[in-house]
């Protein structure tokens, strides 16, 4: 297993990828599209999204809310 992997019970499988499902949405909608893309495109694509992605409101915002220990709000900017 590498970090990030995880078992669960069959039981409570469905109830724990909803849960990682909203956790992953909440995210900036804007990274987490290119990251979707990014995936879909392959690795060359990689490098220009994530260059995208730096020049955006919302990179911007969660560095700050980062720094100030606070929950970004993303903006999808």
């Amino acid at each position: 297993m590498t970090a990030g992997d995880e078992i669960v019970p069959a039981a409570t499988l469905l109830n724990r990828a909803e849960a990682l499902a909203k956790q992953i949405a909440a995210n900036a909608p804007l990274a987490l599209k290119f990251c979707i893309e990014a995936v879909n495109r392959g690795f060359p694509e990689e490098a220009v999204l994530f260059g995208k992605v730096c020049g955006t409101e919302d990179m911007k915002e969660g560095t700050r809310a980062f720094l100030e220990k606070r929950a970004p709000e993303f903006k999808g900017r």
